[in-house]
């Protein structure tokens, strides 16, 4: 008996329509109609035939590992394509964005402390050398020319000079504080791409490291690539359950670039960086998707 016939005879002897089983495992009519009737071209992926067999398997009460092993030379081979697996980096990103925060404000406190620098100068310079010969001057003259009016409408000038530095080494001060703004990272949407399988892509700005983590609530088929300086590796392939969650990793390079292959994207989150990612295409819509997210250091010269 074939692969997809002795599904097909399983599923009528539970009773179950291709639509309640369509409900029940999240897979498109389409794709269970195929299976049963071997199409497997109609099916987006080699890799996601034995996933799917797996699936209608377990749903109408037959193991589906022992399925693929028996019917193996039925199904399609699998993605040609070999990865080096890469572990995903652990290390203590919260130093790292201290550490960039420092050297962030360093400019500006060498600026802070050169308007102090200046104050002091004219202060000193008031208090040694102005201030003194303006006494010496009065000293040489005559009584009573020491209290004639001139000489004090004199030192209220020489207060109200020194009032108006004063205030404007304040407001230079205020100004530098309040040039210090925080910024937040976001996730900003480049491009929807509307075929058979959605496609969107993503990128993370105003971020200082790449950082994320994945949840799932139920159970998908999860395939993770990543790009990093140029260098290809994979991080997960296989199908992802409650106990690989939360997966997390991040990233040392300068561009990087994250592809996701996600067999049910309604039950599957997203974090990056602090951000949670919000799907563009309608995940209930559309469980099969295909999400991007590059990343761009502007940071590594500070």
């Amino acid at each position: 008996m074939e692969l997809g016939q002795r599904l097909k005879e399983a599923r009528e002897e539970k009773g179950l329509t291709i639509a309640q089983l369509a409900e029940s495992t999240k897979i498109q009519k389409r794709y269970l109609t195929a299976i049963e009737d071997h199409q497997w071209d109609t099916i987006p992926g080699n890799f996601y035939v034995r996933a799917f067999v797996r699936e209608y398997a377990d749903a109408v009460g037959l193991s589906g590992d022992e399925l693929i092993n028996e019917y193996a030379n039925e199904l399609p081979s699998g993605d040609d394509r070999t990865y080096e697996y890469m572990t995903p980096s652990r290390k203590n990103s919260k130093a790292q964005k201290a550490s960039n925060q420092i050297f962030t404000l360093l400019p500006k406190l060498l600026v802070f402390l050169l308007i102090i620098g200046i104050g002091f100068a004219i202060w000193y310079s008031i208090v040694n050398y102005i201030q003194p010969a303006i006494t010496d001057g009065e000293n040489e003259q005559s009584p009573q020319e020491i209290i004639t009016a001139p000489e004090d409408d004199e030192d209220d000038e020489n207060e109200e000079n020194g009032d108006e530095e004063a205030s404007n080494e304040d407001e230079e001060e205020s100004t530098e504080e309040d040039e210090v703004e925080e910024v937040n990272p976001s996730l900003n949407v480049l491009e929807v791409n509307q075929d058979s399988t959605p496609r969107t892509t993503y990128e993370l700005v105003d971020a200082d490291s790449f950082e994320v983590t994945f949840t799932v609530n139920d159970e998908t088929y999860l395939e993770v690539d990543l790009t990093e300086d140029g260098e290809e590796s994979q991080l997960f392939s296989g199908m992802f359950s409650n106990d690989d969650s939360p997966f997390e990793f991040d990233s040392d390079g300068n561009e990087v670039e994250l592809e996701m292959n996600i067999g049910r994207a309604s039950g599957f989150d997203i974090e990056v960086s602090g951000v949670e990612l919000e799907y563009e295409v309608d995940p209930n819509d559309n469980v099969h998707q295909r999400i991007e997210i590059i990343w761009q250091n502007d940071h590594e010269e500070d």
